[in-house]
Parts: structure tokens; sequence; C-alpha cells
């Protein structure tokens, strides 16, 4: 190799490396900045979690604090705007929010009571309605009727702080509108306030804060720490009663330290260098390969010319060429590329015999000791199994002499594949062996007279073989087929070659056959026919079993009309292959009613019968065209023969409801069962199906809705479909699919509304369900609680209510609440369940609560059910303790003597009662009854819906011992019932 190519080559290496080094050192470059940005969110996400964490414990505070308000606002409702209570009860609020500087109550606007007064004597007299400063929020407050947070603001006690003003109403004693009485108002300093959160803590950890007020047009500076800028701060806004704050933060030393991006930096260039100095080597290793491969190339070239040219010898010999010496050791070894598995059978170095089978071993040793007496021998024949395919060779051998010394003997040995020709020779024997079939085979020339025929064609067709020689294939013609059948067969053989279908043939002695024939061409040298062959085969048997099956598969064994499958065919044919343009059929759906108590009084047998009588009626109401089907069970429908509606739109319509009515004219009569009369009613519900309609199971679907229309208007009448049936149903499964999905996400929620006694004092509380869903908003329980006992979803959600009611009790016991009764709903459902009273007794061991703590509220309607079972549940309930409550009483009809068998313990009189207390005197005293009869039982008596003092001061005139409505109080979240009721305690 010269020298210019071997410094054109170091340079090249040279080169390289510095590309390379370039390219790896922009990639680290490249990465550094990738792993700055991914710091750089790192980091911000940490601080936006850590000011998430001041702003949530400040907003927590604030809240927690501001809802003092709501305790003052109302006790002065409650009192009807008398403060004498103020001082004291301010005391226990300012034990309980101790980040409140003050408490003050300002009627009109003006300040006029503060606790503590220490302190805060400047701010008696303060109004705030006209204070520049303060006036215009305070106006906001009292137009808005909310809770408004001011500030910051200079306090006339001095200091900065905030303030919540909470406008009071109070009712006109008059009945007119509520009245404005004033505020309530809950002064907070700021100093202190960011103290506690220990909002400081951001700055001890590295952060520089800013905090401030956002919602007015101009942000205002609550309070901040700031050092070394204020770039590209992370920012937390906490919405508080009609204000807007924002808490921002920034790493005092920024999002990236200097020293990290040198660094990287630095990484890089080195990363780069290293990789660099590798690829240099590499090339320069590469430059020594190649020259060495140089050199061995010039060497060698000769030895190469010299193979080639034996190659190219021995590639000319188109068949394996095997050297074998005499003791029979295989000594070089040529095979084609197209038969390269001969390898497998002979190793050079190995005898002949080592890998081939014992049959081919003899062949080969047989031809060598014949080439040994004649010098060549040819035509020996073996079969060899190279792979999955079995080859046949032919051997032809010849035999080397040299000095006529037996040790230096050879022989040539050249094997040709025959296994074409063995094949030929097989097929020529198979296809002797195959003429004589099971099925028929005929042979004709070009004229179509027949030639040859096989045994199967003499027995199926009776004829011998000497009796059809020289004739044409029509003697056997059945007469079935006309002249234009044949033309069409011999068009096609003409066309394609071939023809294949059924035909109707004729015996030898007259018997008409059916057959499956198939005729093929046969060409010449000249591509022209030369022969026709036809084989065939008898179907009599086939066809018979053809129509057993259809008669199966397509009409209903017990009432042999059509059934579902022959139906769907027929509607598919109307719609695709008939296209019904302008055309219109009706789909009729017909269920009977109450067919299942024919089965459970007279039997299945009866039934039967009744569903073929059923099937002779509807098939003598319709025309011969149209189409009865038992669809299912008792279920059957009617398709209409389609008809023009071009002209009369109308047309079908009228027909649909005349068969209609022409069926209930049709089960006027009695139907004779058992020796007994019985009058059976349907319901029929139409659909119309015209070119518009793609699906049969969607029409028949629309039709099925239509019925079900038709049963809950009444029965024994027809519905005609409409969109807003398949509305209503979609509506419902997609209200279903939503319950359970709040199920399953924690959507529903429990709120309770209080029980109060004749001196209003709480006493107890009825848990309710409710449903806040993400889209509709809040579903009214009258519309998701049906639905759930439907599906069974009432079972988990019935269980669910238990142990959160349970839950609530045992904390209510740590708090002495032990006298406070919690109420819980029970659905029919629920309560029908073999292992309820087990449910209610494992979950009240569970939660550790007394029983006598929760109350069970059935509907006087489940009473209605299976009576023992009811009866036996209700006494093991009382066995354990829990309370029993009778809800709805008056709407359910129940038996008196059965009520007095029940264990109840408490009867609830329904709200439409209590709300005609003052519409009339036969309805009070209805009301009145009901206390009457609960007390002679032994009961306690609630009155529900209670929603004005007059019907209050009646039914406690009357005795009535509990109260519920939202005259007193609505149903509400349980933290705001625990509220109420300690306020409730505390007032008294």
């Amino acid at each position: 190799m010269s020298d210019p190519f071997k410094k054109r080559i170091s340079r090249h290496a040279l080169s390289l490396s510095v590309v390379v080094f370039l390219l790896a050192g922009a990639i680290g470059l490249y990465i550094s900045t990738v792993l700055k940005e991914q710091h750089v969110r790192t980091e911000r996400a940490k601080a936006v979690s850590l000011v998430q964490t001041h702003a949530y414990h400040l907003q927590s505070l604030l809240e927690h604090t501001l809802s003092s308000n709501y305790a003052l606002a109302s006790l002065i409702h409650e009192f009807g705007g008398f403060t004498r209570w103020f001082p004291r009860v301010a005391q226990s609020l300012h034990r309980i929010y101790p980040e409140v500087n003050n408490f003050a109550l300002s009627p009109n606007g003006i300040v006029d009571q503060v606790y503590p007064m220490e302190g805060n004597e400047q701010v008696i007299g303060f109004n705030q309605l006209k204070d520049l400063a303060q006036g215009e929020e305070a106006r906001r407050a009292f137009t808005k009727q909310e809770m408004i947070l001011t500030g910051p603001v200079d306090l006339v006690q001095g200091g900065q702080g905030v303030i919540a003003r909470l406008p009071v109403l109070i009712e006109d004693r008059w009945g007119g509108e509520d009245q404005f009485w004033g505020f309530t108002n809950t002064v907070i300093k700021i100093e202190p306030l960011l103290t506690s959160v220990n909002l400081g803590g951001l700055f001890e950890q590295g952060f520089s804060y800013r905090l401030s007020r956002t919602d007015l047009p101009e942000e205002i500076l609550i309070s901040e720490q700031v050092s070394n800028g204020f770039d590209e701060p992370v920012s937390v806004f906490l919405e508080l009663p009609n204000v807007q704050w924002q808490l921002q933060a920034v790493p005092v030393d920024g999002w990236v330290p200097n020293s990290l991006i040198g660094m990287y930096v630095v990484v890089s260039l080195l990363v780069a260098g290293v990789i660099a100095r590798f690829v240099f080597l590499a090339c320069r290793m590469h430059e020594q390969k190649q020259q060495l491969a140089f050199l061995l190339s010039e060497k060698t070239q000769q030895a190469l010319s010299t193979a080639r040219r034996l190659s190219s010898t021995l590639t000319a010999i188109p068949d394996p060429l095997i050297e074998i010496c005499a003791n029979g050791t295989v000594t070089d070894l040529h095979v084609p590329s197209d038969e390269a598995e001969i390898y497998n059978c002979f190793k050079v170095g190995e005898h002949f015999s080592a890998h081939l089978p014992h049959e081919a071993a003899v062949v080969l040793d047989n031809s060598f000791a014949e080439a040994l007496r004649n010098g060549s021998h040819r035509g020996a024949v073996f079969n060899l199994t190279i792979g999955e395919v079995n080859s046949w060779f032919e051997v032809s051998v010849v035999c080397n002499q040299a000095d006529n010394l037996e040790h230096h003997q050879s022989y040539v040995v050249l094997l040709r594949d025959i296994t074409v020709r063995q094949d030929a020779e097989e097929q020529l024997r198979v296809a002797a062996t195959a003429f004589e079939t099971q099925d028929g085979i005929l042979i004709s020339d070009k004229d179509n007279h027949i030639i040859k025929v096989n045994k199967a064609f003499e027995r199926i067709s009776g004829y011998r073989e000497e009796e059809v020689i020289g004739q044409s294939p029509s003697v056997f013609s059945s007469g079935r087929h006309d002249a234009t059948f044949y033309q069409a067969m011999f068009s096609q053989l003409e066309e394609t070659g071939s023809w294949e279908g059924e035909i109707w043939n004729r015996r030898k002695n007259g018997e008409v056959y059916p057959e499956w024939l198939s005729i093929s061409t046969v060409l010449d040298q000249q591509n022209k026919v030369s022969h026709y062959v036809a084989t065939f085969r008898d179907i009599s048997e086939s066809k018979a079993s053809e129509r057993k099956i259809r008669q199966l598969n397509y009409y209903d064994s017990l009432t042999r009309l059509a059934n579902r499958n022959l139906l769907i065919e027929g509607m598919n044919f109307m719609m695709q292959d008939k296209g019904l343009y302008n055309r219109q059929t009706a789909v009729l759906f017909i269920d009977l009613d109450h067919f299942k108590d024919v089965n459970d009084v007279w039997g299945h047998k009866a039934g039967d019968q009744l569903l073929q009588e059923v099937a002779k009626r509807l098939s003598d109401a319709t025309r011969a065209k149209d189409t009865v089907a038992r669809f299912g069970g008792d279920e059957f429908i009617l398709l209409l023969e389609d008809v023009d509606v071009s002209v009369n739109p109308d047309r079908l319509v009228y027909r649909a409801g005349h068969v209609a009515r022409k069926v209930f004219k049709a089960f006027e009569r009695p139907f004779v069962l058992e020796g007994n009369d019985y009058q059976v009613t349907v319901s029929i519900g139409i659909a119309i199906m015209d070119e518009a309609s793609e699906d049969p199971l969607e029409v028949i679907k629309q039709s099925e809705l239509a019925m079900y229309e038709a049963k809950n208007t009444g029965r024994s009448q027809y519905c005609f479909y409409k969109a807003s049936m398949q509305e209503r149903v979609l509506a419902r499964v997609q209200l279903e699919s939503d319950l359970r999905h709040a199920l399953e996400h924690d959507e529903l929620q429990l709120f309770v509304q209080p029980q109060w006694n004749g001196m209003r004092e709480m006493v107890g509380a009825e848990a309710l369900l409710r449903w806040h869903h993400p889209e509709r908003g809040m579903v009214s329980p009258g519309v998701f609680i049906p639905v759930a006992e439907e599906s069974r979803l009432i079972l988990p959600i019935g269980e669910w209510v238990l142990r959160v009611a349970c839950a609530w009790i045992a904390q209510w016991q740590k708090q002495e609440m032990t006298a406070f009764i919690l109420s819980v709903n029970v659905s029919a459902v629920q309560f029908s369940q073999d292992d309820f009273v087990d449910q209610v007794q494992r979950i009240l061991k569970e939660y550790n609560v007394p029983a006598n703590s929760l109350q069970l509220e059935l509907t006087e309607s489940m009473l209605a059910h299976d009576e023992q079972d009811i009866i036996a549940k209700m006494e093991a309930l009382k066995a354990i303790g829990v309370l029993i409550s009778l809800d709805d009483f008056g709407t359910g009809y129940s038996s008196l003597s059965y009520l007095h068998r029940l264990p109840i313990d408490q009867l609830k009189i329904d709200q439409s009662f209590v709300a005609n207390i003052e519409q009339g005197a036969k309805n009070a005293s209805l009301a009145e009854s009901i206390i009457s009869l609960g007390h002679s039982l032994g009961m306690e008596v609630i009155a529900e819906g209670v929603e004005t003092d007059p019907q209050f001061k009646w039914l406690n005139d009357k005795g009535c011992d509990l109260f519920q409505g939202f005259g007193l109080a609505r149903p509400m979240p349980v933290e705001d019932m625990l509220s109420l009721y300690r306020n409730t305690v505390d007032v008294e």
C-alpha cells in the first residue's frame, strides 16, 4: 500500500474524530439544557407543593375562624334581634377561635357591642356603611346579602387586619319580607394570622414570598419577604368569602444555580473528548485491517481463478456426481444447488451407506458389482426421503481401474432425479383406480357421444356400459329442464371450461331423481375441446334431509308458525333485496297478558295448548301473504304484506290498526283449557318498517317498546312506536349507569333532617340520601331511588347508608349525645334479603353502636308483601334492640289487625295529612285520629312535613310527640346539624 494512501486514511480518521467531538459536544450541551429545564420543572413543582401547603393552612384557618360569624348570625335570627347574650357567647367563641382579634355586632351598620372590650373601645359607634375606607365593601355585603372579607385595612383600634362582615336578616313580625338587622363582624389582625400559619417559614426554607389581594382592579399587598429579585414566581390563589388572595414564591437563589450550569458544560466537553478519542482509535484499527486484507487478496487471486474454472465445469453437470473409492468411502461430492439436500445422504470421508436406507445401499452395492464386471452400469432405481419429500433416483456407475490393481479402483456415480417420471406413472395408476369411485363418471368425445362410463354410473343410472356407448347424454333427460337450461349449460362450458349444478335425470326404470353434476372440458394440443368428463352423484337423500332441516330451522315445532330465523330472513329480504321504495310494512309485536298464570294454574301442557290455539286464531285474522311468527315464549309477531304509500301515506297505519282490532276481536271468544273457559287478552305494539330501516332486530325492538307502552297504559290495547319511547328507555339506562358510577366514585351524600320534641328540642334526625350529579346537578331521590330498587343497586347503597349512620352514632356516643336517635329509611328490596337482620346486627357490632340509637323506617306499603316474613324480621330486629318506625302512615291501606301484631315503636304521619290540617275539619280529624291510634297502640307518633307554626302548635296541642319539617329545619349536612344542636344546647 502506498504512503499517500496511508496519509489519506490518517487524515480521514482525524477529521472524523473532530466531527464526532463537535457533535457529541452539541448533544451534551442539548442534554444539559434539557436537564436544566427538568431541574427547573422539579424545583417549581416542589415550590408549588410548598406554597399550596401554606395557602391551604391559611385558607383553612380563615374559613374556620370566619365560620363564627354564622353562629352569631344564627343566634341573632333565633332571638329576633335581641343581643343580650352576646358577651357570654362571644367569650365562648373567642376560646374556640383564638386567632380572632375581636367579635362585634353592628345593628344598622353601627358597632354597638364588641368583645373583648379591652383595647377595642374606639370601635364603639363606628359606622361601617359611611366610612370612606370600609363603607364600599360594607355596602356590597349589604347588597349581596353574603359575608364579605374586607382588608387589609387600617383598624380603628390600631394595626392592619381583615374584617369579615355577615349581613343578618330577621323575620318581620307582621309576616312581611325579612328585614335587614345589621352585621356580625369578625376582626383578625394580619400579623398574628400569618404567624399562626408560619408563613415566614417559606423564607426560612429559602423562598421569597408575597401575599396580596387580587380581586380588586389594583392588587393590594398584604405581606411580603423578598430577597434577590422576584422573577417567575409560582402562584396559588385562595378563594375566600367574595375575595381572592394570591400567594407567590420564588427561590432566593433563583431556579437554577450558576454552578450547576457550569458543571453541565464541563461534563459535556469532557464526555465529547473521550468519545472523539475512542472514534480516532477505532479508525486507526480499521485502517490496519484494510492494509492486511489488501495484501491477502493479492496472494489468493490466482488460486481463486483456478477454483472458478473447476467450479464452472462441475456446475455444468445437472445431476449429483459422487466419487467413491473401492472400500466404499466417499472421496468427493458435487451437488447442483437445487438438490443441496443430497449432502445429508453422502458425507465425504464416510462410507456411502452410513446415511442411506438399507434398500438404497443394497441397490448401490449391486450397481458397483455390475460396474466392476462390465466397466459401467445404469438403470438401477432407489428412493430417498429428503426432508418431507420422497424422491426417486436413477443410478449410472463407471468403474475406474489404474494398472488393474484392485486397491486403485474407484467409482464415479451419477444420480438422476426421476421423481417426476415416477409420479406420472403413479398418477396413471391412481387415475385408473379413481375412475372406479363412488361417484358416477361419464366421458364423451367432442361431439358429445359417450365413450366410457364407470361401475358407479351403471349402479346409479341402471344402464350397462354397452347400452350407452355411442349414445348422447340426452337419453337420461327427465323432461324437467327446458332448452334454455341446456343452452346456458353449454354456453358456460364453452366460456369457462366447466359447469356444476343440480339437475334432474331419469333412471333406466323411469324413476326421476336429483343429482349433483360437474362437467369439465378436456383440451388437446391445439387448445380445442377433445373430450367432456362428467361426474355426478345421487342427492335424493340429502334433499330429503334438507327439507327436514329447513322445517326445524325455520318453523316453530309447537305452533308450526314461522320462527325467529324465518321472520328475520323475510324482513332482511324486504329491506335489502326488495328495497321498500315508496312502500312500507308493519311489524305487530303481540304479547299474551298474564300468560304465566296459565302455566302456574293448569300446568305447561295447558300452556302449550293455549299457544297452539293462539297461533291458529292469529293465522285466521291475517291475510295469506302476511307472516305470522312465534318470536319466543308467549310472544308473537305479525309481519304484514308491504303496501304502496306513495299516494296515501297513512294507508299502512290504517291497515295495521285494522289488523290489531281484528286480533282483539279474535280474542274476545274464551279459550277452552282443561274443560274450562279462559279469557286471554293481548297487548300489541306496532312499528313501521320502510326504506329507511336497516336492521330487522331494531324494528322488532321498536315494536316491543310500543307493546310495553300498551301494557303500561292498561293492557288489552295497541300502541304505535314513537321515538320518545326509546328516549325514555335510554334515559333510564343512562341514569342506572350514572348511578353505578356514583356508587363507585362516592358521589352519593347523606344529609340529615332534625327531629324535635314539643319544646323544640332536637332529639333525633332522619338520614336522607342525596345525589349531586357532576353534570345534572342535584338529582331528586324520587327519580333515582326507583331506578336503584329496580336494578337492585339499592342493596349496596342501603348497606353504605347503614354503615355511615352507625359511624356517626359511634362518634355521637363519645360526644355526650347518648339519647340522640338516628332514623334510616329501608327499601322493600333491602328488607326482603334473607340476611338483612344479620347484616344490621353485624354493622352494629362492627361500630360498637347501641342498637336503641338506630331506628329503621319502613313504608306502610311494604306490609302488603309476605306477612310472616315481615313479622319474623321485625321481631328479630326488636330482639336486637333496634327501633322500628312505620313511615307514610295512612297512605298504604294496611289492616289495623295486622298493624296491631307488628312490633312498631313509632308511627309517622304522612306529610299529606299535615299539609291539609289548616284546610278543613275533616283533614284535621284524620291527623288527630292517627295520633290517637298510635298512642292507643303504645307507639310514639311523629309528624313530617311541618312547615308552619300553626301546624306545629295544632299537632302539639293534640299530643303529637315529635315533629319534622322545613318549618323547623331543612335537610342539611351532618356538620351543620351538629353545629345547630350544640348552639341550641348552649343557648339553653
